[in-house]
């Protein structure tokens, strides 16, 4: 992967300053061209009032160093405005105009009881075909830092497949970009088969885990990642997902977008919104160019 048309969406709800860094850094470490589009909102009621943000978590690690970058006059930077009523809207006519390949906007969160009935404005990017996505968070990037990547093994469709080799492929780039290493991980429900409760059970659960371990393996061969960066989880993906990113404290999280009908692959309706709404950290959504 290497990115050379890089397009920054911002507006007046949320403060420019992190979006603009990150998508400095990319395009730089790209050398790609890096447009900024600043959207003026047409509307005066804007939803991202209802917004909550939490402080800047504290957690960074001593040794680690932020990765920062600035604008110079080497850095081929174009500066576009315009009126919409939403970021997606004025994204999508942009994108009508222009060919990019990342679309980097704000990760902005909402109260629990948004996601029972709406769909965030920003979330609709996602459906933009062949584009990814990155949503991005106030907290700086850091040197020797972790790149997370949610795969889903259950499918053995080829096209899937392929798409699980694009995703390992995609976060590695990113991991060099940014010198982080690479984790993955894989959740699982156990087979209804085996949830009873006579005393084999422990034992039942626990080969269900080594199955989907050998699975992952099986994946994350030819990657030469170390095998302590493979995890496999038990339970609901968007709690054992963003647990897991939450322990590792990671720079960003990788995952597959869905087919035109979802969200996320592996995730429907409001599973996949709460997901989105309650990772603090940076969210990349590759997109499949054969969907599947």
């Amino acid at each position: 992967m290497s990115f050379q048309h890089i397009l920054a969406a911002v507006d007046d709800s949320i403060p420019p300053n992190a979006v603009i860094k990150k998508s400095v850094v990319l395009a730089r470490k790209c050398q790609a061209s890096l447009t900024i589009l600043k959207v003026k909102r047409t509307h005066n009621f804007n939803l991202n009032l209802l917004l909550h943000r939490d402080k800047p978590r504290n957690k960074i690690n001593g040794s680690r160093k932020p990765i920062l970058a600035y604008p110079d006059r080497n850095q081929p930077i174009e500066i576009k405005e315009c009126q919409s009523h939403s970021i997606h809207n004025a994204v999508v006519n942009e994108c009508k105009q222009l060919k990019y390949d990342l679309v980097i906007v704000s990760h902005k969160f909402y109260p629990p009881f948004f996601n029972e009935f709406l769909i965030a404005d920003e979330w609709q990017l996602l459906k933009l075909d062949d584009i990814p996505v990155m949503f991005v968070d106030l907290e700086d990037w850091h040197e020797n830092g972790h790149i997370l990547t949610a795969l889903e093994i259950d499918n053995e469709n080829l096209s899937h497949q392929k798409f699980n080799e694009t995703l390992i492929e995609e976060s590695k780039s990113i991991a060099n970009l940014l010198a982080n290493d690479l984790h993955l991980i894989n959740s699982y429900l156990p087979d209804p088969f085996y949830m009873s409760f006579h005393h084999h059970q422990p034992h039942k659960l626990l080969t269900e885990r080594e199955k989907y371990k050998e699975k992952l393996n099986e994946v994350a061969r030819g990657y030469h990642l170390d095998p302590r960066n493979l995890h496999v989880e038990e339970g609901l993906p968007e709690d054992t997902i963003s647990d897991e990113a939450k322990r590792l404290n990671v720079n960003m999280l990788v995952m597959g977008s869905a087919e035109h009908k979802g969200i996320l692959s592996t995730f429907k309706g409001n599973a996949a919104r709460n997901l989105i709404n309650q990772l603090r950290t940076d969210l990349f959504i590759v997109k499949p160019k054969v969907h599947h």
